[in-house]
């Protein structure tokens, strides 16, 4: 507490020469010292918990931003494949009506050329305004002062942590809260202990040659002691919740991880298919097709239901590898 100076003059205040005294003296009160180690342990944790929060903002930061960065490099790739079908559509509605006007096809063949190729360049527009989308979430998110320049890498799957559970901040929130409840819990024990004040003062007055002087030394007791072991009880309480919502999170936490590893699964076996035999197909399709249609062995029907078949197959593993990163990211920055 503030130390406290004082000046006091009382006339029933009297020195041996019988002429009142002037009375200068400073006084401090003093916490028992147990209460001083109790109350840095408070701040110490509350300084930890404090600490656990930021960890935990700091988390949910890095994962809206892998999983907005994830979602852009899938954009890019989609976007791309659109291009392409929207060069090859716009190629072959041209071709169509080069042949329709020198009378080597039907109207009927024009006017499907043209609105297939209508309907991928709305699809390619489409994939262009969810890339600017999701460049857009990231300069939100980055905040970077100078133009952000985005490196464009094939997009691959994203490493799977082996422990996500271990260590996260989230778990360690709650350990923080038990401790903090509990170096609050004995704080206000030790503040049932006495202070202690100490008092120094000095007298004189103008007739006598030498100061005199005195001290005071006591102690702050509590007479009434229900408001105190309340807040003990209420501190003790918020320790047991504190523990029991710890062991909800948990339990919640473990539930939320099968949830998604269920998930993962899922999209790691059409995964599967895709990479081992989806990919080839695709490209094995295209490459007839192409053959086949430029030969006359095909129609134009069979070759644009071709041509939709194999970017089918590219599009589906594109959607697919995004929602297994998507997952994969949630488990590695698994939170409630």
């Amino acid at each position: 507490d503030k130390t406290h100076l004082y000046y006091e003059y009382d006339q029933n205040n009297i020195g041996p020469d019988h002429v009142p005294l002037d009375v200068f003296g400073i006084q401090q009160e003093f916490l028992f010292p147990t209460v001083y180690f109790a109350g840095k342990q408070v701040n110490r944790k509350s300084y930890d918990l404090a600490t656990s929060n930021y960890e935990i903002r700091k988390k949910a930061l890095e994962r809206v931003l892998t999983a907005t960065y994830y979602e852009y490099r899938y954009a890019v790739e989609k976007e791309a494949i659109y291009s392409q079908l929207d060069s090859l559509y716009a190629d072959f509605s041209t071709k169509a009506a080069r042949r329709f006007e020198l009378g080597e096809t039907t109207y009927l063949e024009k006017i499907t050329a043209l609105s297939k190729q209508r309907q991928i360049t709305v699809q390619l527009k489409k994939a262009q305004k969810d890339v600017d989308i999701a460049f857009s979430g990231i300069v939100k998110l980055v905040q970077s002062a100078e133009p952000l320049e985005i490196a464009l890498d094939p997009i691959q799957k994203v490493p799977l942590k082996t422990d996500p559970i271990s260590g996260i901040p989230e778990l360690d929130h709650y350990v923080k809260r038990i401790s903090l409840a509990d170096a609050s819990r004995s704080l206000e024990k030790q503040s049932l202990l006495p202070n202690i004040t100490l008092n120094y003062f000095q007298e004189t007055n103008s007739g006598l040659d030498n100061h005199l002087y005195g001290y005071q030394v006591g102690l702050k007791i509590p007479l009434i002691f229900s408001g105190q072991t309340s807040r003990i009880k209420a501190s003790k309480i918020a320790s047991d919740i504190a523990e029991e919502e710890s062991v909800e999170y948990r339990i919640q936490l473990d539930a939320r991880l099968r949830e998604l590893q269920n998930e993962l699964t899922k999209y790691g076996q059409a995964l599967a298919y895709y990479e081992e035999e989806g990919t080839t197909l695709s490209e094995e399709i295209l490459k007839t097709a192409n053959g086949s249609f430029k030969n006359g062995e095909i129609d134009f029907y069979r070759y644009i239901l071709s041509l939709e078949n194999a970017y089918q197959i590219r599009l589906e593993y594109l959607d697919n590898l995004n929602l297994y990163n998507q997952t994969v990211i949630k488990i590695n920055y698994i939170t409630l």
